[in-house]
């Protein structure tokens, strides 16, 4: 294993994204925050958003258990999502926090974890982004590369931990002016996915700098997953790792 995330950051909400998986462009559309208030977690839908109404004409019917038909619900939200995660007491949840850059002897609550996790299940098409609203001046994330499968110039045995990561802004990009390109060794790997993609442009907006390594390789022959962990410093620091496409 390479670093592990030495920041923690608490954030105070959560982004639910939503992937159309019957879609031909499989897109993630934000359909939901979950927002702490005093001693609760609270499901937000913005029943008004653009971009809610077209994650319903791709097929979303609102998270199971919190119909669509209020904005907000407040009943054991928490509990709804920590079911998600494996159960603290499993003997092997260690293991579960290594995998995902987290030291193992770490303290973090269930909401925060459920941010660095992602919480993610194999079927359901949900996840859960840490937006990173008031950060520290230094801080990281694990970020897994979107389409590495079919995008990547490199193979999985050309990568190992440890290998250098870096960003390539494409504000050219047909699909995309936001996207940013992930290389190692001018090679590309694929991309940043949608749901972090506000947050670094955020902090490169506030003069931040991104460096990143491959943290880990898993999944199948078939569908190959790789993980970077991604080091981010606000301001004053020269920029060696993030560069504009020629």
């Amino acid at each position: 294993m390479t670093r592990l995330i030495e920041h923690l950051v608490e954030p105070h909400r959560l982004l639910l994204y939503w992937q159309a998986r019957e879609s031909k462009m499989r897109s993630r559309y934000i359909v939901g925050e979950l927002v702490k208030r005093d001693d609760k977690v609270v499901l937000v839908y913005d029943l008004d958003s653009p971009e809610l109404a077209e994650a319903k004409r791709q097929g979303f019917r609102g998270y199971p258990a919190f119909p669509m038909r209020q904005a907000e619900h407040s009943h054991q939200v928490l509990e709804a999502f920590t079911r998600r995660l494996p159960p603290r007491s499993r003997r092997d949840f260690g293991r579960y926090l290594e995998l995902r850059a987290l030291p193992v002897n770490t303290t973090i609550s269930d909401f925060t974890l459920l941010g660095y996790s992602g919480a993610k299940l194999p079927n359901d098409g949900f996840e859960l982004v840490h937006p990173f609203d008031n950060p520290p001046e230094a801080f990281e994330v694990l970020i897994e590369i979107a389409g590495f499968r079919h995008e990547s110039q490199l193979e999985v045995a050309d990568l190992q931990a440890g290998s250098r990561v870096q960003f390539v802004l494409e504000p050219e990009n047909p699909v995309d002016a936001s996207a940013i390109r992930l290389e190692s060794n001018g090679r590309k790997l694929g991309y940043i996915p949608r749901g972090h993609l506000d947050m670094l442009h955020r902090m490169l907006q506030d003069g931040a700098t991104l460096d990143g390594e491959v943290f880990r390789i898993n999944g199948t022959s078939e569908r190959p997953l790789v993980y970077v962990l991604t080091h981010i410093l606000k301001g004053g620091f020269p920029v060696h790792a993030l560069r504009m496409q020629a």
